[in-house]
Parts: structure tokens; sequence; C-alpha cells
């Protein structure tokens, strides 16, 4: 016997809001029952509309609240959700500062219902195929993430709220953790320490903001975004340096890889499983030790190559989107399952933000 769906309520029907709409209508899990926004003529004719967000928490269809509205908006929303039993995924970042964001966490740990932060790049599955590689060290030691995030000023004109940083959070908090947790999950450790720098278009227009952040582990990652080009010129690469070689990752929804270095034969054997090439150059060599830094390595072969998932990246972006909503409806239906995002990672991802903000404004 099938289970039940989980009614979905959606606070905030812009341009997002319709594409959850969209993507969760595909599921069985699921069905999108109720949406709520504060333009009325956003209201789509199949699902019920509430203008009052409120109204749609005390809903009794809606069992899983979606709140994809500003980011000062998550937290009175999140904890309204939370106080009514409600489980809830909430659009990045959690809140707008790591106060607000542990507040939200023990809210939802206490009610015991399943809280979660749309950090989609953990779903994709490229980024899954990254970390094991990373895990198995096929090119040795990571050593250094490079993340350059030219992104379009397209669509947030000025006047958006976008620019606001009291409803932003700004760069590094509405967008940037993103980037900050798919680190911290691609290499397996915490961050340490973190340096930053921003520019203003004008003063009340920051545009520009560059971070470094040295992990746990020793790796360094630095993290370069910029809202300022054409859309048809937006481009996001994300470099991992190893020991023994680079892997370059292109998308902000991660697409492709290109890979290049020296690995043994069992790092053949990983990145053919993982990353596979038919095309590959690979050139065998009789077997020899190598240093760097200060690991011995015994190689003997050198490889180059390229992998690209099988789909475009609306569809990549799609499957992310159902797939974190079928990570929460089986934490539902199971407390023991494990998520692959917890809000405590959202916490997190906002703290290592703030703490950024921070240091570009000489507070740390």
């Amino acid at each position: 016997m099938a289970s039940e769906q989980i009614g979905i309520g959606i606070i905030g029907l812009g341009g997002f809001g319709r594409f959850l709409v969209e993507q969760w209508g595909r599921m069985e899990e699921v069905s999108v029952v109720a949406a709520s926004d504060e333009d009325e003529a956003r209201a789509l004719p199949e699902i019920k509309f509430h203008q009052d967000w409120k109204s749609l928490i005390s809903d009794p269809a809606v069992q899983l609240v979606s709140i994809a509205t500003p980011p000062s908006t998550h937290k009175e929303m999140a904890l309204a959700a939370i106080a009514a039993g409600k489980h809830a995924l909430i659009e990045k970042p959690l809140a707008l500062n790591a106060d607000d964001a542990g507040e939200i966490v023990r809210a939802a740990n206490e009610a015991g219902v399943v809280c979660t932060v749309n950090f989609v790049l953990r779903y994709d599955p490229l980024v899954d195929l990254l970390r094991q590689a990373i895990a198995s060290e096929v090119f040795g030691k990571v050593r250094r993430l490079d993340l350059r995030n030219y992104a379009t000023q397209d669509g947030i004109p000025e006047g958006h709220w976008f620019w606001n940083p009291l409803v932003s959070g700004g760069i590094f908090i509405e967008h940037g953790v993103h980037f900050f947790d798919m680190a911290s999950h691609l290499i397996g450790a915490r961050p340490k320490d973190v340096k930053a720098l921003t520019v203003h278009r004008r003063p009340d227009m920051e545009d520009r903001v560059f971070a470094a952040v040295v992990y746990e582990s020793g790796v360094v990652g630095t993290f370069w975004h910029s809202f300022s080009r054409p859309r048809e010129l937006e481009r996001t690469r994300l470099h991992i340096a190893f020991d023994l070689g680079e892997i370059e990752v292109e998308g902000w929804i991660p697409l492709s890889a290109s890979y290049w270095g020296w690995v043994d034969e069992a790092g053949h054997e990983a990145l053919s499983r993982l990353l596979p090439d038919p095309a590959a150059r690979v050139e065998k060599f009789q077997a020899r030790e190598v240093r760097s830094s200060e690991f011995t390595y015994r190689v003997s072969h050198s490889v180059q190559g390229r992998y690209a998932l099988p789909a475009p990246k609306l569809d990549v972006y799609g499957d992310c989107a159902r797939s974190i909503v079928r990570d929460m409806v089986a934490a539902i239906r199971d407390p023991g399952h494990r998520l692959r995002v917890t809000a405590e990672d959202g916490a997190e991802a906002v703290a290592v933000a703030e703490r950024a903000a921070r240091a570009a404004r000489g507070l740390c």
C-alpha cells in the first residue's frame, strides 16, 4: 500500500517558488496543497491560496512548510512553522546571522520536527562523485579549493531587496552560504579561520566579495562572488588542487569536471569509475615514488580527461530540488533517517558567512 502524500505549503510565489511548484508537482510522495504570497496576483488557480502566510501555516492540510521568501523573513516564518508542529524547508540562508540560525535549530530539535535548508548543491550527483574522488585521494591530498562565481546582475536591478543587507544579509550570507557549505561537504572538514574583503559599486551597493577560509584539515578555500555581468557571460568554476593533480568544475549547478595529474593503478581505476571519459588521455609509465609536500606517493599513470553529467542544467537542478524533499520525506517517515543536509549544516554555513562579512568590515 502506497504511503499517504505529505502536503506542502509554499510561502513565496516568486520565480523560485513557482519552480518548486512545478518540480514537486512531479512527485508521488508529496502534494503542493497551499501557497502564500503578499501579491495576490501570483495566486495559482490549482492551489489553495493564502495571502497571509500565518494562515498557510495553520492550514491543517499543510504538513511541510517551504519558505521561499527573502532572508530577513526566514527566522520568524521558520519559528512559527516549527511552533505549529510543521516540518520546515527553508531557502538559503537559514537566517541572517548565526544566533538566529541557532535558535531555529534548537526550536526544531525541541519540537521533534524535520527542518533543513535548501542546499541543493549537496544533492548534485557530480558533487557526490567529487566528494568520493577527494576522499579516495586519487591525486593525493587535497590542498586548495578556489571558487570563482561571476554572476549576472540581470534580474536584480538597483533597488532590489538583494542589495539591502538588512533584508538579504549581503552576498556572503544570501549567496555565499551555498558554496561555503559545499566546500566543507566536499573536503569533510570544518572552517577554522576566515578572512575577507569586499568592494562596493557605491556606498549602498556591495557587488564584489572575496573570502579566504582555512579549514581544520589545512585545506585553504578561496571564494569570489561578483554580481555585475550580463546574463550571457555568467560563469562559475570551482578549482580543486591536490598534491599530484587538479580538477576544474564548471557551473554553479556543477555539470562537468575536467582533470589531470599523476595517479597509481588504484587511482586510475577510481577515476575511471567515478569520472569516466572514454576519450581520456592515459599514459602508463614505470612506477616510481615522488614527493609532494611532506608525503611520498607511488605513481604509474599520467591522466587527463573530462566528465559531464548526461542531463542539462535545468533537469539537474530540478532533480536536486526533488531529492531534498524526498530526503525530508524519508526523515519524516523514519526518525532514524539521516538527512544529507541538516539544519545544523545550514547554521554552520551562516556562521562562516557572518565571519566573512564581519572580517571584511574589520570587525574580527
